[in-house]
């Protein structure tokens, strides 16, 4: 079994995942930045206690990370806890699954490189991604499975708090079902704005980047506000709550695999 953290600029989501990359279970934390490791090994292990019988041994513990600053802390923390320094997920697990066609390939988040082979791994290609988390990313994948580029957006819920914070005749509000598509109040008129207008750009996302790519393309949505946006989007996308897990177990699979044909290798020499 594999253990993953997702470190996020808003959450720690962990994972824990069979042998064949299916999805077991997941908790999650809040992404204390200034924090010492021994807030992480506290939430890892009351984690591991309720949905794995406090099991602290794994056949791999991998990390994807766009928190850098916290990198070290989670690395010490998982040792703590686990008694093993875990792989950080990189741009290299990627490169012979995935190219990355971009100006700088270095530069792209491990988020939007995890969600990719997510979608490389398991879906229709081409496809279009859609990750709706403190900014909503968009990733494209041609038919050949080249990451082509895509964009950075102001996620949902920092639109609506930069909204509110701005605007003083706005309240604050969470993000819910919209009463009706044209508001009658200012409550219902924020709701239905960041949702149905959310929604809109997706779509408009989609119908315009298919027109680049020239085929239908498969869209896959992701992330903590996707699946409050998605039901009210015109273009088919399928929500699935785990891509990210799925790219960094897609890779962390192919890794491994190499390590052993390497291994094989090596020994066959020796024979």
């Amino acid at each position: 079994m594999y253990l993953v953290i997702d470190i996020g600029n808003s959450t720690v989501v962990c994972a824990l995942a069979e042998d064949d990359g299916s999805i077991v279970t997941t908790w999650r934390f809040k992404t204390a930045k200034d924090a010492a490791a021994a807030y992480f090994v506290k939430n890892i292990s009351e984690g591991l206690s309720q949905v794995a019988a406090g099991r602290t041994e794994f056949r791999h513990v991998v990390v994807s990370s766009v928190v850098p600053e916290l990198d070290a802390i989670l690395s010490a923390a998982v040792e703590e806890v686990c008694g093993e320094l875990p792989h950080f997920f990189t741009h290299a697990d990627a490169s012979d699954i995935m190219p990355l066609d971009v100006e700088s390939p270095q530069k792209v988040g491990n988020d939007r490189v995890a969600d990719a082979l997510g979608v490389v791994a398991c879906y229709k290609l081409p496809a279009i991604v859609f990750d709706m988390g403190t900014a909503t990313t968009v990733g494209v994948i041609d038919a050949g499975g080249v990451f082509k580029g895509g964009m950075i957006i102001p996620g949902v819920k920092t639109s609506l708090n930069a909204l509110s914070r701005r605007a003083s005749q706005l309240p604050v509000i969470n993000v819910e079902k919209p009463c009706e598509l044209i508001g009658r109040n200012t409550l219902e008129s924020m709701q239905s704005g960041i949702v149905y207008g959310t929604a809109a750009m997706l779509d408009g996302l989609v119908s315009r980047i298919s027109g680049i790519i020239g085929h239908p393309a498969t869209v896959v949505a992701t992330g903590g506000m996707a699946q409050s946006i998605v039901p009210y989007c015109v273009h088919d996308i399928i929500y699935d709550r785990h891509l990210q897990f799925k790219g960094i177990l897609h890779a962390a699979l192919n890794r491994e695999k190499r390590e052993n044909e390497k291994r094989e290798k090596r020994n066959g020499r020796m024979i």
